[in-house]
């Protein structure tokens, strides 16, 4: 289990003040006090040592003793830099889902990040939960551009005419509905040199497909979850 001294220093929550926290935790959908606890439970995990009754030492090792000193200043800063992470992962706008962006952020190290996910298995879950909304939003996203399309602006002689057209992604459609089914991964269905789809491809079948299925695969989806 890695212990030692952040990036910047500590952090001392009282000085973060109740709201940033609240928005933190509301972003990361999660609480510090969870992270703290978790953080707490998994110093089962430091051997022995002639320090690892102290509360105040960074080697205690029992779960039960209230942190004091600079255990209470490593554990919140813990806690605040894995919270900062995960809001940061889940909900940081323009740079949504991504990971390098969350843990420097954070102000931690790549590697840093990857102990906690191995150090703690709730923080690893949190994050890996995470992953799955980012692969829901990806679904959803590729659904849009290949199944319901996306409206484009129509030009007449380099001038914009106040129309809008739909616009589909066949080789979405295609690849999307390939991952689904595997009738559709036959030699039949596949992509020309070009890029292009087959002419045989019935295009409008295949998106009514898509979306059955995928239809489908959501009434599945909430029927497991509820």
């Amino acid at each position: 289990m890695s212990t030692g001294h952040f990036n910047g220093g500590y952090v001392d929550l009282t000085q973060v003040g109740p709201e940033t926290l609240a928005e933190y935790e509301r972003r990361a959908g999660c609480s510090i006090s969870v992270l703290l606890e978790e953080i707490r439970r998994t110093r089962a995990r430091i051997p022995d040592s002639s320090s690892c009754l102290d509360p105040s030492s960074l080697t205690c090792n029992q779960p039960s003793l209230e942190a004091k000193g600079l255990l209470k200043k490593y554990e919140e800063t813990k806690a605040y830099k894995m919270l900062v992470f995960l809001a940061e992962f889940r909900d940081g706008q323009d740079e949504r889902f991504s990971m390098r962006h969350a843990y420097t952020k954070a102000n931690v190290a790549r590697s840093t990040m990857i102990g906690w996910r191995h150090d703690h298995p709730l923080f690893d879950a949190m994050v890996n939960s995470i992953s799955d909304e980012m692969v829901d939003t990806m679904r959803a996203e590729v659904y849009r551009r290949a199944v319901v399309g996306i409206d484009e602006p129509v030009f007449y002689q380099g001038n914009d005419t106040g129309h809008r057209m739909k616009k589909y992604s066949d080789s979405l459609l295609q690849f999307t509905l390939m991952g689904y089914d595997s009738r559709f991964r036959a030699k039949d269905v596949n992509m020309n040199v070009s890029g292009s789809l087959d002419t045989n491809v019935n295009i409008e079948g295949l998106r009514d497909q898509l979306a059955r299925r995928l239809s489908a695969k959501s009434k599945t989806q909430e029927q497991a979850d509820s």
